[in-house]
């Protein structure tokens, strides 16, 4: 350092001089410099300046030892010096840093563990006492109650308080002190020997858990930014939030708290928790009754509803609250589906392709639920392998069919338990309006996905008409969901008109619907006895929601031309016309329709021409055109003479110009079969839907 003038060192007191001199020697003569400093400390014992100059010294030298020496003599001569609280500040900023990325924090965290016990605890709790920040303070709090585990259950439980205090000026459970709390404090704090709480606080300690958890997992990335800090990121916050459970109900005496220990658990926990109910637990009874018996069945009921709920809409909407679009699964929805033809009625004749299945419950009142999995990109007509019988299948890729009919199921069972009694209903409806699931567009869903597991149709339908009316923040696949479940529980009342205008409604969506990749479903239509009743979670993308319509209308057009005897040529047009899409699928039934167009001598269909494009169907009404003994008259093919007009080809005394004219108008139509199937389904039903809605009626 540059000398200064002769006259300022002159002013300078004995103190002042002798720093100046250690400070002076210091760059070149660190011996030297401490000889300085050693003399200072003999003769002025009591200066601060001295004494904090020999720590700087120390600790610039990276003495370990001797550095937390001199400033465990500052702390107990100097503790309210300014520039020694400011120290001590930079010190606990390292402490908090677990990681340091520079040698100087490292070095101050070695210095730090150097000082006695009884130091170090003083320097935490004058620093928290200090600090104007109230984050700060409560860090610093936390950092006591983890370097010193004897004074968690006295500093601890202030903390909880003074977090609490704090968060009251926070708009909402996502902030930085609710995150100190449940993620940091409450588990080393509940895991304190003789921690006494009563408890009503714990009850209100994991209500507030179970409201942070749950708007973190709900919550999208982008609106987190800013709310927390850099590294609020949570790592498997639903394991976290089950071991809040498993503490507090501990700390509570609860015998279901154990299985909380795995999230996996959420099943064998249920199961527990019914037995519990089963065994006499005291929830009837009117307000003020059943004591901690209702806590803990509220509370751990709600954490699996909530856990299955979320599981079951995550699987439903792979990209739930992320940011881009990175699944390879499309948006899903659950429908009421379809059995097979032969187990509704005898004399169908439609055989279902064969497929190996694991055997199912037999018990009625359980629906069957089949999950498609469109991971392959399966020609129409071609039905994917992804669709999967979902009570007893874990898929070994994509959907894993069972763990979605499974949360779907476990958290119905939750909900009905939850809505089962009078103390648990109302706490549950308050600890629902708590969590803020007014704004839950998923828990709507749930809602009327618990009606139709349930076959509370009639109830789901007017739940269906009433979202379609009121619309409000909703996913962009809402409106084509809500018509197909609509259109399907329609179908299932056997109201066939409306059923049909729900569903061409979702037709009408599928131009500009973007969602094209993948296959059929295998499993839109499956054989089981009359009592069962079929659901399927139908994959959101153009293919499945035009076979889910063509199915649906097909099994509509059978039901008016077979079960109710209206066999009128265009009811038995439209329904050829849509045997299309899944060719050959429902051969059986246009066999069936030949027979009757045989048995009848003729039919007409202006539309022929138009939409039917299969080459097996061309074929056989060429074969009936040309082929036939003469008695059938085809109105399908326009043939244009000299006049201009179109005439009706008729087997019956035909002159040959006119049969090669039909010839050639066939051949016309078999050379446009390469087009889409799917694109042509699509335009004949939104131009003709309305047609075939009359029909129904």
């Amino acid at each position: 350092m540059a000398p200064p003038p002769e006259e300022e060192t002159l002013q300078m007191t004995d103190e002042e001089y002798l720093i100046y001199r250690a400070k002076e020697a210091q760059s070149k003569d660190p011996c030297a410099a401490k000889c300085w400093m050693i003399t200072a400390q003999a003769l002025f014992p009591k200066n601060f300046g001295i004494q904090f100059e020999v720590y700087q010294i120390e600790k610039a030298a990276k003495n370990v030892k001797e550095a937390a020496k001199c400033l465990g003599v500052l702390l107990r001569e100097f503790a309210s010096e300014p520039l020694l609280c400011r120290e001590v500040d930079t010190i606990m900023t390292a402490l908090r840093h677990t990681s340091p990325e520079s040698q100087g924090t490292s070095f101050l965290n070695l210095l730090f563990n150097m000082l006695p016990k009884d130091v170090q605890l003083g320097m935490v709790l004058s620093a928290a006492e200090r600090s104007q920040d109230m984050m700060t303070r409560c860090r610093l709090m936390l950092l006591l109650t983890t370097t010193f585990p004897e004074t968690t259950a006295h500093h601890g439980l202030k903390l909880v308080d003074s977090l609490l205090a704090a968060e009251k000026h926070c708009s909402g459970p996502i902030n930085p002190f609710r995150r100190m709390l449940v993620c940091e404090l409450l588990p080393r704090l509940l895991q304190t020997r003789g921690l006494e709480v009563r408890p009503k606080t714990l009850h209100n300690l994991l209500s507030r858990a179970i409201e942070f958890y749950i708007a973190y997992v709900t919550t999208p990335p982008k609106v987190m930014q800013g709310i927390l800090d850099s590294d609020g990121k949570i790592e498997d916050p639903w394991q976290q939030l089950f071991s809040i459970v498993q503490l507090i109900g501990w700390n509570l005496g609860w015998d279901l708290s154990s299985g909380f220990a795995s999230t996996s658990n959420r099943e064998l926990i249920l199961q527990r928790i019914q037995s519990l109910v089963e065994g006499g637990a005291r929830l009837g009874g009117p307000k003020g009754e059943g004591g901690e018996d209702v806590r803990e069945v509220l509370y751990t009921t709600l954490t699996i509803f909530l856990h299955a709920l979320m599981d079951y809409t995550k699987r439903l909407y792979p990209d739930f609250n992320e940011e881009s679009s990175l699944s390879s699964n499309p948006p899903m929805t659950l429908v009421e589906a379809f059995l097979s033809p032969e187990v509704e009625r005898e004399d169908s004749v439609i055989v279902p392709p064969k497929r190996s299945r694991t055997s199912l419950d037999e018990d009625p009142t359980i629906p069957i639920i089949t999950v498609s999995r469109p991971t392959s990109n399966s020609s129409v007509g071609q039905p994917s392998t992804g669709s999967m019988v979902g009570l007893a299948v874990n898929a070994p890729a994509g959907i894993a069919a069972g763990a979605l009919s499974q949360a779907l199921t476990t958290a119905i069972k939750c909900w009905d338990l939850l809505n089962s009694y009078e103390q648990l209903r109302a706490e549950f409806v308050r600890l629902l309006e708590t969590l803020g699931t007014d704004r839950w567009w998923w828990l709507r869903v749930f809602r009327t996905d618990v009606l139709i597991y349930q076959g509370r149709l009639a109830e789901a339908a007017r739940e269906l008409r009433h979202a379609l009316t009121h619309r409000g923040p909703q996913m962009p696949t809402t409106f084509i969901s809500t018509n197909l479940k609509l259109a399907s529980v329609l179908y299932a009342l056997n109201s066939l008109s409306s059923a049909a205008e729900a569903v061409l409604e979702v037709v009408n969506q599928l131009p500009g619907w973007v969602a094209g990749v993948g296959g059929l479903a295998s499993d839109l239509c499956v054989s089981a006895l009359p009592a069962r009743r079929h659901l399927h979670v139908l994959a959101l993308t153009r293919p499945q929601c035009l076979q889910f319509a063509t199915t649906l209308l097909i099994h509509s057009l059978r039901q008016r031309i077979f079960d109710d005897k209206q066999m009128d040529d265009l009811c038995m047009g439209y329904l050829i016309t849509l045997l299309q899409y899944e060719w050959p699928k429902y051969i059986n039934i246009f066999e069936e329709i030949l027979i009757i167009i045989r048995k009848h001598g003729g039919f007409s269909y202006p539309l022929f021409y138009s939409y039917v494009t299969t080459p097996d169907i061309l074929e056989e009404f060429m074969y009936l055109a040309i082929k036939d003994s003469g008695s059938l008259q085809l109105d399908i093919i326009p043939i244009n003479h000299s006049n201009k007009q179109q005439r009706t080809i008729s087997t019956r005394g035909v002159d040959r110009d006119l049969k090669h004219d039909f010839k050639m108008g066939m051949k016309k139509l078999m050379l446009r079969s390469s087009e889409s199937v799917e694109n042509n389904i699509i335009t004949f039903l939104t131009r003709e839907g309305a047609l075939i809605h009359q029909n129904l009626i």
